[in-house]
């Protein structure tokens, strides 16, 4: 009976429970990590967060409302998740979102309450301590019809932080337009192109700036006798309204530019967007 006891703690020792480099990594990134403080440091207080838009489908639309499946990329540093390659083979992995601190960007301009996401994803982490997340989101935004084409309509989604400002999160373009490789055609309404540009709004409870990204989505109608085809099948006019209005739909008459280079404006008045400056004064919101 000795002999045996001896011969079970031989084999528990020998085959023990085994070294698991991800766990390791975790139980070190994760120790005393509060997922409720933004991950600014003293040398920089300001988090960036790289927000970009997929466009995957058009699911529905009016000519008045654009109800769409995407993908929202966004990218952050979290410097409190980095880890050592020295010490460990791994350079990334994936965490539950619900577990990190993550950016509140929200669609300022929706008319429903809020944007519908299929499932919260899991975030990827790389050992720099820079992080990835890529949340299927189905958005509602409202559109305006061309004043000089009726078939032609421009969608506005308006993004930003729901609660920081420019100097605790600062949001930015990882592109000047909507990404559509994954896109998929819709019978009815037809992808002409994007634009996307930066801008801050200022309020008047507040000296801080409030940093949001707005893109364009154009649209037309399609004519049932033409083809799914984009760039050889626009008919002439099309190209009349895009150049004419594109920018009345990019900034409008009561915005300044503030730098032409990085696509960044500085607005008073309100573009489609949380509320305007006598709606917020009171409460400090947007």
């Amino acid at each position: 009976m000795i002999g045996y006891r001896l011969w079970i703690a031989v084999l528990f020792v020998g085959f023990g429970r085994p070294d698991m480099i991800e766990e390791e990594i975790l139980d070190e990134i994760l120790y005393n990590y509060n997922k409720l403080a933004r991950p600014g440091t003293i040398e920089h207080p300001t988090v960036k967060v790289e927000h970009g838009v997929n466009l995957i489908k058009i699911e529905e639309c009016d000519g008045k409302t654009l109800k769409a499946m995407t993908w929202l990329p966004i990218a952050w540093t979290d410097p409190r998740l980095a880890w050592s390659l020295d010490f460990y083979d791994l350079d990334a992995l994936t965490l539950p979102s619900d577990l990190l601190w993550t950016p509140d960007i929200v669609l300022y301009n929706s008319p429903s309450s809020h944007a519908g996401n299929a499932y919260n994803p899991r975030v990827y982490i790389f050992n720099s301590g820079s992080l990835s997340w890529y949340p299927p989101t189905t958005i509602t935004t409202n559109c305006e019809g061309s004043e000089i084409d009726n078939t032609v309509i421009f969608c506005l989604m308006r993004f930003g932080s729901w609660s920081y400002h420019g100097r605790a999160l600062d949001i930015v373009l990882s592109s000047d337009f909507v990404d559509t490789e994954d896109y998929i055609e819709h019978p009815e309404w037809e992808y002409v192109n994007s634009t996307a540009y930066k801008a801050v709004q200022m309020y008047a409870c507040c000296p801080e700036a409030y940093p949001y990204v707005m893109y364009n989505i154009t649209l037309r109608r399609r004519d049932n006798s033409q083809s799914y085809n984009v760039e050889t099948n626009l008919p002439h006019s099309i190209n009349g309204v895009i150049e004419s209005e594109e920018s009345k739909y990019n900034v409008n008459s009561d915005t300044a530019v503030l730098d032409k280079d990085s696509n960044t404006y500085q607005t008073n008045n309100t573009i489609s967007g949380k509320g305007s400056d006598t709606d917020n004064t009171d409460s400090g919101g947007k």
